[in-house]
């Protein structure tokens, strides 16, 4: 049985004139930086990721 394909939502409008507007503004923000602590468990996820069988 042959299943529908879900359409793409598509912003169109003043909706998508106001998404444009506040990812420029957002662009120049500064992106927050991960702490030690934080950075520490990701690594070991990465390295516990690396060795992982299926």
């Amino acid at each position: 049985m042959a299943m529908s394909i879900k359409s793409i939502p598509v912003l169109t409008g003043q909706t998508a004139i106001n998404f444009v507007a506040e990812a420029d503004n957002n662009k120049s923000l500064a992106t927050p930086m991960l702490s030690e602590k934080a950075a520490q468990r990701l690594r070991k996820v990465l390295e516990k990721s690396k060795t992982f069988t299926f």
